[in-house]
């Protein structure tokens, strides 16, 4: 048997009865004194998948409700529609009784082979080898944490302005996140960890201010195309930083150069 990479085992899940499964929530993906919301979301569409057909959490919209943190926690997954196409279902992860995050995950079936129509390029992603490995969380992350599970690597320009003072800059980051480096080989299935990858930069405003932190009070995200196994390209954008309040959108592709997932968050600006 090939043994499960950290990702897959920190995201297993156990059902419990119907409509209810049962995780152990890993701390190694706490930053600062709360889970990172992919993480939460990669955990909760197993249990939206399970509950479904159809192989493929193709949109996904969940709101942050309280921080998780590491240990036992129980997931209830409620199909909303069984569809022969779409199906839908409503998940909520509760930790001691409190609800910590709840989304609703509309499953379907991707084709591998589907040929765009049309489909944006990377935009202006220098090639991994031109990055530069850096995450301005490093200090907040939990022993063995987050930084050791995900790998981050900057464009040249982002990584000066994460490093160089922030003065003047626009909100954008651009660069690859990976997992394959340092879990112990690639993800058994690189759609799962989609949802992770979505919500593992630091936050946008990044490029604009120190890193502080930055809760996420909603994020909806597509997966657009099943992804080859490797480093995902990404480019993060803000279109408005007002009142404590941020929007930022995250495009990934794959090693071939495919758009494979879109998202799109609002958070508060923390102290």
């Amino acid at each position: 048997m090939v043994p499960m990479t950290r990702f897959a085992s920190a995201t297993d899940i156990t059902r419990t009865g119907e409509n209810r499964y049962a995780v152990d929530l890993d701390p190694g993906y706490l930053i600062g004194a709360a889970l990172n919301g992919g993480y939460l979301m990669a955990v909760l569409q197993q249990a939206a998948l399970a509950e479904s057909a159809h192989p493929h959490a193709v949109s996904s919209s969940y709101h942050f409700l309280s921080p998780g943190s590491g240990g036992p926690a129980e997931i209830e997954a409620e199909a909303l529609k069984r569809g022969r196409t779409v199906s839908t279902v409503r998940v909520t992860l509760r930790q001691a009784g409190k609800a910590v995050a709840t989304g609703t995950v509309a499953t379907a079936a991707l084709d591998p082979g589907a040929v765009p129509v049309f489909e944006a390029a990377p935009a202006g992603v220098p090639p991994i080898e031109q990055c530069r490995a850096f995450d301005p969380r490093a200090d907040r992350a939990s022993e063995s944490g987050f930084i050791d599970r995900v790998d981050l690597r900057f464009a040249p320009e982002t990584y000066a302005l994460l490093t160089g003072g922030h003065s003047g800059a626009t909100p954008e980051l651009r660069g690859h996140v990976d997992l394959s480096a340092r879990d112990g080989g690639p993800a058994e299935d690189p759609a799962a960890f989609v949802a992770l990858a979505v919500d593992a930069l630091p936050p946008v405003v990044s490029a604009l201010t120190a890193w502080r932190w930055a809760p996420t009070v909603e994020l909806t995200w597509h997966l657009r195309a099943l992804p080859e196994p490797g480093p995902l390209a990404f480019r993060a954008r803000a279109d408005l930083v007002s009142d404590g309040w941020f929007d930022e959108s995250v495009d990934l592709w794959d090693a071939k150069g495919r758009l494979v997932a879109q998202s799109r968050q609002l958070a508060r600006l923390g102290r």
